[in-house]
């Protein structure tokens, strides 16, 4: 009991002594004795007594009635002494409700029974008042509608007997439309297609409880709502149905579906994101574990097959300094640091060059969740720009030790830079040249200035122009020739200056305008050989014309046209040469139709009777190559026109030259009569074709013969290399 505190109300001072010492005697605490109602209101605020024992009828301006009247609020038990047990003052203080009444001269026993009774019974009533609260909030509160129901009908319908005031909701009905006593299928119409009243009756018939799942019942109030019902039978035979309405977590669940497949998309875009950026991300919680990583961090940092996820950052990579981790300390302050061309050496002693920002980021209550690292290996970047740096180096010592002229020109035509040839020939110090342009140092003839700067139009649009030839005038007005060649010098896709190679030529220029001159003579001298060589042979050819005309044997005179076709097969060679712009080599394709075609006037053959066929591709020999195949055409071609159509029989002749690589293919065909069947060819006793197989071993080719229909000749052959003339 010594936890029990009681505040004493008594006037009387040697009462107040007694009573108090005969409680602390029951083991009761009495921290204060109040003398007066007054200080009994101001001690009961100030203590919180268990229990306030108090006189009604104390002195002072307020009794013990008016004094408890005013404390009662407290809800603190108090029990009246009174020395005056007359009715009306015991009437006087019931509407205080005092636990009891202890007249004077008390009884201990008695006051220790009130005592323990009053106190115990506020202890149970105020625990009693703390759990109707809690249990009368928490049915306020909770979302399941409860109801009551009575079978009827033997248990095909259900009636109500009571219904939690939430029902209104959760069913959508208005109070006044819920009855007890109506029937379940009254009121919900479409019940019986939901399939509760099925387990109504199952619960009221077995006694076992019944989960009814989620389920979506609609009718003309209710347009169409989920819920799940709890089923079980009372004691009384009644069944009560716990209600909860899954509507909105219904609606939540599809919400939460699309939510989901928005992040599951922001997730698949995230991870695109991080997978396929150009530079490396890891993200890290306030204790540098690893929460993700991209591809390309693993790859750039060489941690394949390593486990990230949890992992410490500092356990990965011990090698990194007291200088790193302070970054990232600062970095989880708040701050955001980034650098470039950081030098990291690797545990294994490698060195890689990285360019890095570390940032912190926020969790959805603005608190700091950890840093993210966006790094780039810069490596490459480094090993060419040091590679750039060389090159540079190369570059200006290639620059200086070019022999030839070299200058570096802006687009304003200002001199940038020359080299030490070009500042030799100049006979000016750099000094003097570099910041100057060509005009006013006057280095070209006006003319060839004119060139110049035509040229550099053409260079500005990103071409090498060039080489061309141009004067180049020195500081004693020496004039040399030079062969120059512009080169745009590009940067960020654009020209940015022109560099002016110029290469002199002077010495060499006089030798060779002495070759071209020379050559030239060549040239002419050739072209009156061809062309004496060709009246030469047309003069043969008249003198056997000549000779034709005195002769009356029409073997002779055959003799003779023979002998005249095949000096104008050569004659024409050397016409065709002396017309074209090569002396060497003749085009074979014209060669061939102005040779046939004059064959057939020689033999006095129409190209109705005998339809000539040309095929023949584009192709140019050497006159070592044309001369003798020019004989064999003639040759072949005569022997058909001459013997292949007798008595004007109608035909074709065909001539076609197809030219390989390695080697050449010619054929000469007939639909005439053809040859004897035992002709052989390489025995033959004629002049004609004693002559083609004499040209063909000139030739290295080789000949066969096919009379299956007519006649045809298909000869091989490679063109001849010329052979030098002692």
């Amino acid at each position: 009991m010594g936890d029990i505190t009681i505040l004493l109300v008594e006037d009387e001072s040697v009462e107040s002594i007694d009573i108090k010492r005969t409680l602390e005697s029951f083991g009761y605490q009495v921290p204060y004795v109040a003398p007066n109602g007054q200080e009994a209101i101001y001690k009961a605020l100030e203590l919180k007594p268990d229990l306030i024992l108090i006189d009604i009828n104390l002195e002072g301006e307020i009794d013990g009635f008016e004094a408890i009247s005013k404390i009662k609020e407290l809800d603190i038990p108090f029990i009246y002494l009174t020395a005056h047990p007359e009715e009306s003052t015991i009437e006087k203080t019931k509407v205080t409700e005092p636990e009891r009444y202890i007249i004077k001269p008390y009884n201990s026993t008695e006051l220790k029974y009130a005592i323990d009774l009053a106190v115990q019974k506020n202890r149970i009533w105020k625990e009693l008042k703390i759990s109707e609260n809690k249990y009368t909030n928490f049915f306020n509160h909770m979302s399941n509608v409860m109801a009551v129901y009575e079978a009827v009908d033997n248990g095909k319908d259900f009636i109500f007997k009571d219904f939690k005031q939430a029902v209104e909701n959760i069913e959508h009905i208005e109070k006044e439309d819920v009855f007890i006593g109506k029937r379940v299928t009254e009121i919900f119409p479409e019940v019986k297609d939901f399939g509760v009243l099925d387990a109504f009756k199952r619960v009221w018939e077995t006694g076992n409880p019944e989960y009814f799942p989620e389920n979506r019942y609609k009718d003309g109030k209710d347009p169409g709502s989920w819920r799940e019902i709890w089923i079980y039978k009372l004691p009384t035979g009644e069944i009560i149905a716990i209600y909860n309405d899954v509507t909105e977590c219904k609606k939540a669940e599809k919400e939460l579906k699309t939510l989901n497949k928005a992040l599951k998309k922001r997730d698949e875009e995230l991870k695109y994101f991080i997978e396929n950026a150009p530079v490396a991300i890891a993200m890290f919680d306030t204790h540098m574990r690893y929460i993700a990583a991209s591809s390309r961090w693993i790859k750039d940092y060489n941690i394949q097959g390593m486990k990230l996820h949890g992992a410490s950052h500092y356990d990965i990579f011990p090698e990194i300094t007291d200088e790193l981790k302070e970054v990232h300390q600062r970095a989880l302050a708040g701050s955001i640091i980034s650098v470039d061309d950081d030098e990291f050496i690797r545990a294994d002693g490698s060195i890689q060059y990285v360019r890095w920002e570390v940032r912190p980021w926020y969790l959805s209550s603005g608190d700091i969740g950890g840093i993210v690292i966006f790094s780039e290996d810069v490596s490459e970047r480094m090993k060419a720009v040091k590679e750039l740096q060389d090159n540079e180096e190369k570059y200006k010592t290639l620059f200086e030790s070019n022999p030839d002229y070299t200058i570096l020109i802006g687009l304003d035509g200002v001199i940038l830079d020359v080299n030490s040839s070009a500042v030799k020939f100049t006979n000016r110090s750099k000094e003097e040249i570099i910041g100057r342009t060509y005009a006013e140092l006057e280095l070209f003839p006006k003319k060839d200035l004119n060139l110049l700067m035509e040229s550099f139009a053409d260079v500005l649009k990103g071409e090498i122009i060039g080489p061309f030839q141009n004067r180049l005038v020195s500081k004693e007005a020496n004039i040399s020739w030079v062969e120059t060649q512009l080169v745009p010098i590009m940067k960020d896709g654009k020209v940015y200056s022109i560099m002016v190679i110029a290469e002199d030529i002077t010495s060499k220029k006089k030798a060779t305008d002495q070759l071209i001159k020379s050559i030239n003579e060549k040239d002419l001298l050739l072209k009156e050989i061809h062309h004496r060589v060709k009246n030469n042979i047309q003069i043969i050819s008249s003198l056997l014309n000549l000779q034709k005309q005195h002769v009356d044997s029409d073997e002779f005179v055959n003799i003779l046209t023979e002998s005249q076709n095949r000096i104008k097969s050569m004659a024409m060679i050397h016409e065709k040469l002396y017309h074209s712009g090569d002396l060497t080599r003749i085009n074979f394709a014209e060669y061939i139709e102005t040779l046939v075609s004059d064959l057939y006037i020689s033999y006095a053959i129409s190209a109705r009777q005998v339809t000539p066929v040309i095929n023949v591709e584009n192709v140019r020999f050497n006159i070592e190559t044309a001369v003798p195949c020019g004989l064999i055409i003639t040759e072949l071609v005569s022997n058909s026109l001459k013997h292949a159509f007798p008595s004007g029989k109608k035909g074709t002749l065909t001539v076609a030259l197809k030219t390989r690589t390695e080697w050449n293919e010619l054929v000469i065909s007939d639909d005439g009569v053809g040859f004897p069947e035992k002709f052989n060819l390489e025995d033959s006793k004629t002049l004609g074709l004693q002559l083609v197989n004499i040209l063909l071993k000139q030739l290295d080719g080789k000949i066969t013969l096919n009379q299956n229909h007519g006649t045809r000749f298909k000869i091989v052959f490679k063109e001849l290399k010329y052979k030098k003339r002692i």
